[in-house]
Order: structure tokens, then sequence, then C-alpha cells
């Protein structure tokens, strides 16, 4: 299971220029953009399968 605290922390890694690769990540990883991206997306979806069934309801006490 994908927990958010490292879902951010992998988006944050890939797109910060202060605090991750950035523009610098094919050279630090190996790995283009573009396969980064299909492989992240893969990985946000997952949590939202999860929590799907929840949208719109509150929790109850």
């Amino acid at each position: 299971m994908v927990r958010a605290s490292e879902l951010l922390a992998t988006e944050i890694v890939f797109v910060s220029d202060l605090a991750g690769s950035s523009v610098e990540w094919q050279t630090t990883t190996g790995r283009d953009d573009e396969t980064t991206i299909r492989t992240l997306r893969v990985i946000q979806r997952k949590p939202a399968r999860t929590v799907s069934p929840y949208y719109g309801k509150r929790p109850t006490e």
C-alpha cells in the first residue's frame, strides 16, 4: 500500500528544483521523464481506489 507521505515525497523529489532532482531527474536516476510520469500516475491512482467509496461522505463519530 502506498502511504500518502511516500507519494508526496516522491512527487517533491521528482519536480522540485530545491528539494529534488527536477531537471536533472534522468541524470540522477537513469529514468526518463515520460516513463517516470507514467509510473507516478499509476502510484497516484492506487490510493484513489481505496478512498473513492468514501468521497462525499462524512466520518461517523
